[in-house]
């Protein structure tokens, strides 16, 4: 029996930016908790496509980490180009004490939104790189000094260590990164594939793993992934299509899919993280080739539709390789949603 048909599939809520009010975003946290959700996933943007609030992951978490009982708690993702290793290597390790062994760290190589606009330094996959082996040697507790391309430390340490080990995931959407969360880490959270992307994709992270000594069944496949459902599958898909934007993010992983998009040929297949920002121009772009997303690849990309849709759905990618499933609700009735997963799908993946 493979591993895809051999484990119980846990599912995560992800509090999408842009939130609700805090009080609101509070409220489905403990609901997420309630329901029994293995994971609340809080993403950290400065900035966010399309415009809205989006507060700062990290007091979210600590206030959330005292607000819940048993959902771990982690980002979805944050950076080491806005924080330095340090920082997030302190922090977590408190948040650990907070809410012991219900937390993960989870990183990624930054988004042009968040950082070109504030005019910090940007050296994308040596600060992740880099990032992720400072933070790890800073929760073993010991002094030591670091020389990298990115980060260097003399004499550095923490005086405060986790309870337990932190599990860093990275939501790595290209194979250098793949096969680094394959050598280094404990989970994998893309956005934005299909079945048979992720299928194809999950072998970066195998071969990173064996080049480490290491097994995929020692990392956690995840995948974070748009979901709207609605006993109407017209409705759901309806407001599905509002968020088709997310998949110019991932033109490469399109073709990869088997689709074409009828794009610019200047328009750069890394234009949602490496260009995107709040401008009048580039936001008026990011809409313009949004629109030509078809309910094919919508239907393809998101989980959408009626619930037994999206069950079979679901099934395609648990048999992919997913373990994990972070949804990101955006049906056109969200307390439905939860139901339905709470209800319906949750109990459905339970037990294989």
């Amino acid at each position: 029996m493979s591993i895809s048909e051999c484990y119980t599939m846990r599912f995560g809520n992800l509090l999408s930016p842009p939130m609700p009010p805090i009080d609101r975003a509070m409220k489905i946290a403990v609901q997420s908790d309630e329901l029994g959700f293995h994971s609340l996933v809080i993403p950290d943007h400065t900035l966010m496509v399309p415009p809205g609030l989006t507060p700062n992951a990290l007091a979210l978490m600590s206030a959330l980490a005292v607000k819940t009982q048993r959902v771990v708690l982690g980002t979805g993702v944050t950076d080491f180009v806005r924080y330095h290793p340090s920082i997030l290597a302190q922090f977590f390790a408190t948040l650990d004490h907070l809410a012991p062994g219900r937390v993960f760290l989870g990183v990624g190589a930054g988004e042009a939104m968040n950082i070109l606009p504030f005019g910090i330094r940007w050296d994308r996959f040596n600060m992740l790189k880099e990032g992720i082996e400072i933070v790890k040697r800073l929760w073993e507790g010991e002094q030591f000094s670091y020389s990298g391309k990115a980060f260097r430390l003399e004499n550095a340490f923490l005086q405060i260590k986790p309870m337990q080990k932190i599990p860093i995931y990275v939501g790595a959407n290209g194979k250098k990164t793949r096969e680094l969360t394959g050598m280094l880490c404990d989970g994998w959270m893309p956005i934005v594939e299909t079945p048979k992307t992720y299928r194809e994709n999950l072998e970066d992270v195998k071969r990173g793993a064996e080049r480490a000594g290491r097994g995929i069944d020692e990392i956690d496949t995840a995948l974070q992934i748009y979901t709207a459902i609605d006993y109407d599958s017209s409705q759901a898909m309806e407001r599905a299509k509002r968020f088709a934007g997310i998949v110019i993010s991932a033109l490469e992983k399109v073709e990869q899919a088997g689709y074409s998009l009828e794009l610019p040929e200047d328009f750069s297949k890394r234009f949602y993280f490496e260009r995107l920002l709040l401008t009048d121009d580039s936001l008026s772009k990011f809409i313009e080739y949004s629109s030509i997303v078809s309910e094919e690849i919508l239907s393809d990309f998101f989980i959408v539709g009626t619930p037994e849709e999206c069950i079979s759905k679901i099934e395609e990618f648990r048999k992919a390789g997913v373990k994990h499933l972070m949804i990101i609700n955006v049906g056109p009735d969200p307390k439905l949603v939860m139901k339905i997963y709470a209800e319906k799908i949750i109990p459905s993946f339970r037990e294989f």
